[in-house]
């Protein structure tokens, strides 16, 4: 049996423990605050780079753009019918489309933050249909004008070459029509009549800048599309690859896409479909979970660590007779806090893996220290030690973890749930004098 002094009994400590463990939450909503301050301010300043240096490009294209004439019927105040002719453009998309991209990827920092953008060298290939056997009367197969769509213009740092049946094509900015996601790009007119021409060869070079990924529109009746890049981690959505390869030099990767996964045609009006940027392909430059996100995933478990380390503060006061003071258990329990602000500001500077070990030392040393002093016995500092780095190590785990982060951490409950259960089960014997 074992005797505490009077204000040191079991009900009243243990209630303690659970009260501070509760006020111990507000330094941690505060530092819950600063973490969402700093994830903004980094996503902002993605954001910045984005439009500074270039967005998540789009490639559309080639297509062509065909004039053609049509008769609008409107009727006067007096109900007299008005017969007018305007211009318009005809949409015709490649019978085949090949496009080979190059991404460089590099890293651009601003202050403590840094985010991953790319140069891409783009080469499309491909012909379209012979015009004579698909165009309409009203279409005139004449100053036919030809474009890509690039969502991000300003971003585009080279044309090497834009070549229609082997000629260079003089580009303008922009592409005239109003189709989305045509509508934004580069064009230029052919100055030659394509009407009797079995098949019409295009290729296309260029090179631009972009932010977290690119995405491809299947606008080919037959598709074939390259992506490579020396980045390690690519997230892959829209129509999977149907070959890719990914090891330490980068990811190599290939699609074969027919039309019949797109709901449009291969020729139409400029204006007739809302939008044709279904079924396209992707790629992101996965970054994966930022270190704002991994200290916002560890204070997740913040109270159940702090209580569970105030629990064995405890059972030390109590196996080592040795009676321990409110105020010492607030010292332990706000450094267990101040180990989120400490690998906050510290994963800002260096990897997340070094900044975990230098705030889990801070913490485990110190402690260690303060509960030797505290029952007079190197012992229990040892042991304090060794619960310490156990539980972080389990910590740092859970956060490595995407995909049974969420097993592991339940399974930890239980785990303290058993130990409590056990170190509790003759709980009579601990009572005052």
């Amino acid at each position: 049996m074992i005797n505490l002094k009077d204000n040191n009994s079991l009900v009243k400590k243990i209630g303690f423990l659970f009260l501070l463990a509760i006020l111990l939450q507000i330094p941690m909503f505060f530092i819950n605050r600063i973490i969402d301050e700093r994830d903004y301010s980094y996503r902002n300043m993605i954001e910045e780079i984005g439009n500074e240096w270039g967005r998540k490009q789009t490639i559309s294209g080639a297509f062509l753009i065909i004039p053609y004439s049509d008769k609008i019927v409107d009727y006067d105040d007096s109900g007299k019918k008005i017969e007018r002719t305007v211009a318009k453009d005809w949409i015709l998309l490649p019978e085949k489309l090949n496009v080979k991209i190059n991404l460089k990827d590099e890293i651009r920092e601003r202050g403590v933050y840094k985010t991953t953008v790319y140069n891409g060298d783009i080469i499309l290939e491909g012909e379209f249909p012979k015009l004579e056997d698909i165009l309409p009367d009203n279409l005139y197969p004449y100053n036919i004008g030809v474009g890509i769509g690039i969502t991000d213009t300003k971003s585009l740092m080279k044309i090497e070459e834009i070549k229609v049946e082997g000629k260079d094509i003089r580009v303008e900015s922009g592409t005239g029509i109003k189709q989305y996601p045509l509508n934004t790009g580069i064009s230029g007119t052919i100055r030659e009549n394509l009407l009797q021409k079995d098949k019409i060869h295009f290729s296309v070079k260029l090179s631009l800048r972009g932010n977290g990924g690119i995405e491809i529109l299947p606008l080919g009746r037959e598709n074939h599309f390259e992506v490579k890049s020396t980045w390690k981690s690519p997230s892959f959505y829209g129509f999977l690859p149907s070959t890719k390869l990914i090891d330490e030099n980068g990811f190599r990767a290939e699609w074969d896409v027919s039309s019949f996964v797109r709901n449009y045609k291969q020729d139409f009006a400029d204006g007739f479909y809302s939008d044709i940027s279904e079924g396209k392909i992707g790629v992101d430059l996965y970054e994966g979970i930022t270190h704002y996100r991994q200290v916002m995933r560890a204070v997740k478990y913040s109270m159940l660590f702090i209580m569970l380390s105030l629990f064995v503060v405890y059972i030390f006061e109590v196996t080592s007779k040795r009676f321990t003071h409110y105020v010492q258990y607030g010292v332990v329990g706000f450094s267990l806090t101040l180990f989120y602000l400490v690998l906050l500001s510290m994963s800002e500077y260096f990897s997340f893996n070094l900044a975990y070990i230098i705030a889990t030392l801070m913490v485990v040393i110190p402690n260690s220290l303060y509960i030797k002093a505290v029952t007079k016995n190197k012992n229990y500092g040892l042991g304090m030690f060794v619960f310490l780095s156990g539980i972080y190590a389990v910590l740092y785990s859970i956060l490595k973890m995407e995909q049974y982060a969420l097993m592991t951490g339940t399974l930890l409950l239980m785990a303290v749930l058993y130990v409590m259960m056990y170190i509790t089960r003759n709980i009579e014997n601990f009572k005052e004098d």
